[in-house]
């Protein structure tokens, strides 16, 4: 009977406790998390906001877009901004396919080129030993503690007399040896076992096998991390394209879309196109990010994981 007593008393004697017990289980701990995730979603709701307005203003009818009070909710979705956008319709002189097209184009072979550099000096520097490698590897990481800003006329100058201004290669060549890649690579092909390099000296494998069947399928989070941050800072670079491109024909999205706003100014109806050149804009970094954001944050993490 007293064993009884005891486990009764020990029930929660209220709905109030129940609901307790299993909602905060740890006491104030588990109310600390709940603040915690509420804070998170709240900044994340903030963040999102202007996404979420350039989204549904693209969508509004140019007579919705400039109302008073705005409207937070879209009601009637139409397609009116996006198909004056491609047709040009609604922007004198706006080729958009042609700007998207210039910004992948130049965006894959930039972000290509980067992270072949990368990997094969990473690689050298990793895995060689010669003369003054770790001098020479600090050297070069020193270089990124040089404003971007300092150096931008010399390369103005440079991509001048090379005659590569109005073309791709003034968008592709400038900016591919990155010492931020080198680091990055670098210090993941590190961490990799001496033992598979030496096993394939064994069987006869040169350097280049070395790197390409070994080194690259194992830096496969690495390499992921780093085309994606590549790509987007190339996708959003505005001050270089538009220091090097006259020809509208050869403008990158950001360029392109900075043009359109700027006719678009004083013209509140008209601003549905500038947001669906916004959205055109954000829509491929954001879909690169949702299929390779496993190997991204795997690519971040890689270094706390092998010490």
């Amino acid at each position: 009977m007293a064993t009884k007593t005891s486990l009764r008393n020990n029930q929660p004697s209220s709905l109030f406790e129940t609901l307790q017990l299993r909602l905060l289980p740890e006491g104030s701990a588990s109310a600390s998390r709940y603040l915690a995730l509420l804070m998170i979603l709240v900044l994340a709701g903030i963040s999102l906001f202007p996404l979420y307005w350039a989204l549904i203003t693209s969508f509004k009818h140019p007579s919705e877009v400039a109302t008073i009070p705005p409207s937070f909710v879209l009601t009637r979705p139409v397609l009116k901004n996006y198909i004056d956008l491609m047709t040009g319709s609604g922007v004198a002189n706006s080729p958009v396919l042609k700007w998207f097209w210039n910004s992948v184009f130049t965006g894959a072979a930039f972000t290509l080129g980067v992270v072949l550099l990368a990997s094969l000096a990473g690689y050298s520097f990793a895995r060689k030993r010669f003369p003054g490698r770790d001098k020479l590897f600090w050297l070069i990481i020193s270089t990124m503690l040089v404003p971007a800003w300092s150096t931008i006329i010399a390369s103005y100058v440079l991509t001048l007399k090379l005659g590569m201004h109005d073309t791709y290669w003034a968008l592709i060549l400038p900016g591919l040896a990155s010492p931020f890649a080198l680091f990055l690579f670098r210090q993941f092909a590190v961490t990799l076992p001496d033992e598979l390099f030496q096993a394939a000296r064994i069987d006869g494998a040169h350097e280049l096998q070395l790197w390409w069947l070994i080194t690259l399928p194992l830096s496969r989070p690495v390499l992921a991390t780093l085309a994606i941050f590549t790509f987007t800072y190339h996708w959003n670079d505005f001050l270089w394209p538009l220091l090097v491109l006259n020809k509208p024909q050869i403008y990158t999205m950001p360029v392109g879309v900075s043009i359109i706003m700027f006719q678009l100014k004083g013209t509140g109806p008209a601003y549905g196109i500038g947001m669906s050149a916004a959205i055109l804009m954000s829509v491929l970094p954001i879909v690169a990010f949702l299929l390779m954001q496993r190997q991204m944050i795997q690519g971040i993490t890689i270094g706390s994981l092998k010490g």
